[in-house]
């Protein structure tokens, strides 16, 4: 049912064509008599409110059977709404995708200037932990020299399936600093979305700083998957 669902083709999940197709019946099978269908659904239900209870209850996304209906329903768990602040962002329908499967976050801080290229560090830092958080799978494009997770991104953004590119940059900008992210889809190259903040350079830490915009960063991430 999952797979028909994600392939688009919900509207083929009928208690008959379960009754043939899964439990074997022949053309003759009448699911008015025969209740197999119902009862192995509530007993599907069943199983599945016992999963996500135990060792299901970190999965970021959850699979529903309403009552009613043989077509199952993707919603997002509790604790990833509550984490990334999605009270009111609306559960993800079952309309055949599904969300990221991994973030990779790009620095195109200036490494020309040392102090950007730090800031762009703990930007990346404070990404990670929130992203995290909210179960993506995350990368970081490593330095040159870390050549076998390089090739594995590479792998990635030449067959980028559910794959994400989370570009950031720190640059100098006289006596201030341009802190700026953009959110793309790896599949065709959309911009999903972007920010930028402009701060003073003072002579003080910058963690507030960094830590609040990559915490709008990763709430914005976490919204425009929910909603695709």
């Amino acid at each position: 049912m999952v797979t028909q669902t994600m392939e688009g083709h919900s509207d083929r999940i009928k208690a008959y064509a379960i009754g043939v197709d899964v439990f074997g019946r022949d053309d003759s099978f009448d699911p008015t008599i025969d209740p197999i269908v119902r009862i192995e659904a509530t007993r599907l239900r069943s199983a599945l409110t016992a999963y996500y209870d135990g060792a299901g209850a970190a999965d970021r996304i959850r699979i529903s059977l309403p009552r009613g209906s043989y077509v199952p329903n993707f919603s997002w768990s509790p604790e990833l709404v509550a984490t990334m602040g999605l009270a009111d962002i609306a559960p993800a329908e079952s309309s055949g995708e599904a969300p990221a499967a991994a973030v990779i976050i790009h620095d195109h801080s200036d490494h020309a200037d040392p102090e950007a290229q730090l800031r762009g560090e703990l930007f990346i830092d404070s990404l990670l932990v929130l992203l995290r958080k909210a179960r993506f799978k995350t990368l970081v494009v490593p330095p040159a020299e870390h050549s076998a997770a390089s090739v594995a991104i590479h792998d990635l953004f030449a067959h980028p399936g559910e794959t994400y590119s989370l570009d950031i940059a720190v640059r100098p900008m006289a006596e201030r600093r341009r802190y700026s992210w953009r959110f793309s889809d790896l599949r065709n190259g959309e911009i999903l979305a972007s920010d930028f903040r402009d701060h003073v350079a003072r002579a003080v830490p910058c963690f507030d700083v960094i830590d609040e915009l990559a915490e709008a960063a990763a709430k914005s991430i976490a919204t425009v998957i929910a909603v695709r």
